[in-house]
């Protein structure tokens, strides 16, 4: 019982480690291959219908915006690259580029989905015992009529059992 809880507790820090990690905001121009670095702004989002054949939107359909600028404009040596958004999301300051990035599952979507899964799953489980329960009840009247019929006993009288 012990390594049972043991591994729910490491499978439970491995994810908390992994959710921590995925909404980090570190600059990156590594992946682009162009001379920009790229900040991630907002949160992940659905892809529109239109764009899901785009490379931004693979491999599960969201995206999130990042802003991105010439990485001679943004970094001093001795710094790291950093970029202001003192803006408004609809507004592009000057000199920055917005560009989506591709981004893993969105959590409450999938938080969501959980518990369709889980309340579906639960709402067949409760009819296949209410089935179950009616199909052993019905089972167990059809055996006790049969006993009933083989060893004489006919039910002649609304009350109760007599015997012929």
């Amino acid at each position: 019982m012990k390594l049972i809880t043991f591994l729910w507790f490491f499978w439970a820090l491995l994810f908390a480690q992994f959710a921590q990690g995925q909404f980090t905001n570190n600059p990156t121009n590594a992946s682009n291959g162009t001379n920009l670095v790229c900040l991630p702004f907002g949160t992940c989002e659905p892809c529109p219908e239109d764009a899901l054949h785009e490379p931004f939107c693979q491999p599960f359909g969201n995206r999130r915006l990042m802003h991105c600028v010439p990485a001679s404009s943004t970094t001093t040596p001795g710094t790291s690259p950093t970029l202001p958004h003192n803006h408004s999301p609809t507004e592009s300051p000057q000199g920055e580029i917005p560009a989506w990035e591709s981004c893993g599952r969105i959590v409450e979507k999938e938080r969501a989905d959980f518990y369709e899964f889980f309340a579906c799953n639960l709402f067949v489980g409760v009819l296949a015992i209410a089935i179950l329960l009616a199909r052993s009840k019905r089972l167990q009247a059809l055996q006790a009529r049969q006993l009933a019929a083989r060893i004489g006993l006919v039910r002649s009288v609304p009350a109760g059992w007599s015997s012929t």
